[in-house]
């Protein structure tokens, strides 16, 4: 897919909000699969794996941001943008993201079987899948469905976003595994939807998507043995997070909509 495909599909789908984010969803999730599967064929192991599908995320990247910047070339649209002196107070929001990113590398520790090598490619592989997932999730899908309303965008880029995940969480694992890996996907665009409807900003979340699966990656394979027990663990706080974001919306929205009598 390069540019000009997109802006055709763009063009054609303009008036279907709805079915291009489903589309845009499910393009990146087949390049990068047709990615993962011809690294796969090769045999070029798990790092060329991870090669072949960073730089599908690239491409992906590449074409996302020449489609947000020929509608808005200082993308501020799509939440990226500096921050005021008044936004300090939302900075506070961002904090629980902090402790979430850290939750597995301090229950399992960190592998130091990892050389430098596979520690800047987990790095580099982590920055540029969250620049393009938050692009596309928080960034793109949130501008077109703005129409619809910050409910009808809450609720539906968590779903998609949690169900694109399923391909992910499936490599053989029993159902179980799959459902709280899905649930886990679906709690965290939950999360971060609610954090691009609270503060307008994109790029802290591209910050936490990037530290979460880099630290993600490099901690300990061993904790996979416990891998039901920390998503379970991972999940109830993401609940409870996602409840309290809730419930700042919601006054927030009633304090600029003041019922009068």
């Amino acid at each position: 897919m390069d540019i000009h495909m997109s802006e055709n599909i763009n063009k054609r789908l303009g008036g279907r909000p709805v079915l291009f984010s489903i589309g845009l969803g499910l393009a990146l999730t087949l390049l990068v699969s047709i990615a993962a599967a011809a690294a796969t064929i090769a045999d070029l192991g798990d790092s060329g794996i991870m090669a072949a599908q960073g730089a599908a995320f690239l491409v992906m990247a590449i074409i996302i941001t020449g489609l947000m910047r020929k509608n808005d070339r200082t993308m501020a649209a799509y939440g990226f943008k500096p921050f005021a002196i008044s936004d300090h107070r939302s900075a506070l929001y961002y904090i629980p993201l902090l402790v979430i990113a850290l939750v597995q590398p301090m229950m399992g520790g960190v592998d130091t079987g990892l050389t430098i090598g596979k520690v800047m490619l987990i790095f580099a592989f982590s920055l540029v899948v969250g620049y393009t997932e938050e692009s596309i999730f928080r960034g793109v899908i949130r501008e077109r469905l703005k129409a619809r309303g910050a409910v009808f965008y809450i609720c539906f880029s968590s779903l998609l976003f949690g169900i694109l995940h399923i391909a992910n969480a499936l490599a053989g694992k029993d159902w179980l595994a799959v459902t709280l890996q899905v649930v886990n996907a679906f709690l965290i665009g939950l999360i971060l939807a609610l954090l691009i409807e609270l503060t307008g900003h994109i790029v802290p979340l591209i910050l936490f998507h990037f530290v979460y699966d880099a630290l993600a990656q490099v901690t300990n394979p061993a904790l996979q043995d416990h891998e039901v027990l920390v998503v379970s663990i991972l999940n109830v706080f993401y609940l409870l997070y996602g409840l309290y974001l809730v419930v700042i919306l919601t006054r927030r929205k009633k304090a600029s909509f003041p019922v009068t009598v």
